[in-house]
């Protein structure tokens, strides 16, 4: 299955099928030379929501809504991980930052990205706040 962002982040993913919605995720990270993981769909309708083990060590979560927001969170931050991310949604992330339960997360916003950095910004429980610059 030769797949991209098209099919699952700019369109409607098959919404209740997770084995579809993971298969879609999956062949589009492992073509753009993301591998060494496998997505399983823990939500398959809106926001969805995946989870894999990079590199057998590292803990992968992505959560999407269609066209609006992609985060990333992660065990331990992976700067080649994030930029692949980038690449494939074809946008640079908004911000990102250390949780509260100190994972790395990154988020890429397609809408109301100044309105989340200010969100983020404003909440004491993250960490080393990063912003990017867009595209």
């Amino acid at each position: 299955m030769a797949t991209n962002a098209t099919t699952w982040f700019y369109a409607e993913p098959e919404t209740g099928r997770p084995y579809l919605i993971a298969e879609r995720v999956n062949h589009t990270f492992w073509t753009n030379r993301i591998n060494d993981l496998f997505f399983t769909c823990v939500s398959a309708e809106a926001p969805y929501r995946l989870v894999a083990k990079w590199q057998d060590r590292i803990d992968v979560e992505i959560e999407f809504e269609i066209k609006k927001v992609f985060i990333l969170r992660m065990s331990e931050e992976s700067m080649p991980f994030i930029k692949g991310c980038s690449e494939i949604l074809g946008f640079n992330p908004t911000v990102s930052y250390t949780d509260s339960d100190k994972r790395f997360v990154t988020e890429w916003y397609a809408q109301d990205a100044d309105r989340r950095l200010k969100e983020v910004q404003g909440n004491p429980t993250f960490q080393n706040i990063k912003r990017y610059k867009k595209k």
